[in-house]
């Protein structure tokens, strides 16, 4: 158990730290024709954000396997029991 004392920290300091990537929100915080803007490249997604969608997802399981194969491959399937926001 001494290993897993040692890998938590380094992944402590790398949650904890946000990594840099957290933004402030504008410090007018009206919404109006002057601070649109602001407010707009405030909650619009980085690029890094965005990168999921360079992935080519496939909707059918079936379609996925058959890929797998002639690439030789490996399969993530994403499976989930339940609302997504926790409202069941």
């Amino acid at each position: 158990m001494k290993l897993s004392r040692y890998l938590m920290i380094p992944l402590f300091l790398v949650i904890g730290s946000n990594c840099g990537l957290s933004q402030e929100a504008p410090k007018d915080a009206r919404l109006n024709d002057s601070t649109y803007e602001i407010w707009r490249d405030h909650v619009l997604p980085r690029s890094w954000e965005l990168n999921f969608q360079k992935i080519a997802w496939r909707t059918s399981f079936w379609e996925g396997i058959i890929e797998a194969q002639e690439k030789d491959m490996p399969i993530l399937l994403w499976t989930m029991n339940g609302h997504p926001l926790c409202n069941t």
